[in-house]
């Protein structure tokens, strides 16, 4: 199948294109430039293929949580494509597709993006099952859901800085993470033809990115209500 990945719910943007067996992919680790970079990069490993937008069989994203601006980005590049082209587009948990490597890891696995201050997008895994509802957290509430005794592998770009912390706060000594080197359009693809295979539908053309975090203008306008 021919197909094209998106992950830009963090600040690290991966575009990776597939032609059956053969991947190409790039990575930018700029920040928040990725709208300088989105385009350029899918027009890039299409080239690199010898393919084109209209010859994919779908695309498939992380649909969050993420970014904000990051999630809007890639989600509209997409939808830009399936009106053009007809282009299904499979939408992917951000936190589903970080873990799913280590969907055979004998730990309990915790899913983590870090969102600011002390909170993180979280979710724990079991032989890759969900068994938590995703959730914006605290450390201390993360931790609240550990047993002491079960050792725990953190994953996702952002393990290491979760880890770090824990240990700043206290010694469970069973929580560990890998050092996040790869990127995870690999589980994009695979999770999305998963889907394809068992005939689940692809993205609603109303359907957009997943947020559990208000927006900081959302705040805003609240806090204005609120002092009314």
């Amino acid at each position: 199948m021919k197909a094209l990945a998106i992950d830009c719910a963090v600040t690290r943007l991966t575009v990776a294109a597939k032609d059956d067996h053969r991947v190409v992919k790039t990575t930018y680790d700029i920040g928040m430039k990725q709208s300088e970079k989105l385009l350029p990069a899918i027009d890039s490993v299409l080239r690199e293929l010898d393919i084109s937008a209209k010859d994919l069989d779908y695309t498939t994203i992380t649909i969050g949580p993420g970014s904000f601006t990051g999630l809007r980005l890639g989600l509209s590049a997409l939808k830009a494509l399936e009106i053009s082209n007809k282009t299904p587009i499979y939408g992917v948990s951000t936190l589903d597709a970080y873990a799913m490597p280590y969907d055979s890891a004998i730990e309990n696995v915790l899913s983590v993006i870090f969102g600011n201050k002390e909170q993180f997008y979280n979710c724990f895994y079991v032989r890759g099952n969900k068994v938590t509802e995703e959730a914006d957290s605290s450390i201390d509430e993360i931790l609240n859901q550990i047993d002491p005794e079960n050792d725990v592998l953190v994953v996702g770009p952002d393990a290491d800085i979760f880890v770090n912390m824990v240990k700043d706060k206290t010694p469970l000594y069973g929580i560990h993470y890998f050092d996040f080197k790869s990127d995870c359009t690999e589980s994009l693809f695979q999770i999305a033809e998963k889907m394809i295979a068992d005939k689940k539908e692809p993205c609603a053309e109303y359907e957009g990115p997943v947020y559990l975090r208000k927006s900081e203008a959302e705040i805003v306008l609240e806090k204005n209500k609120s002092a009314e």
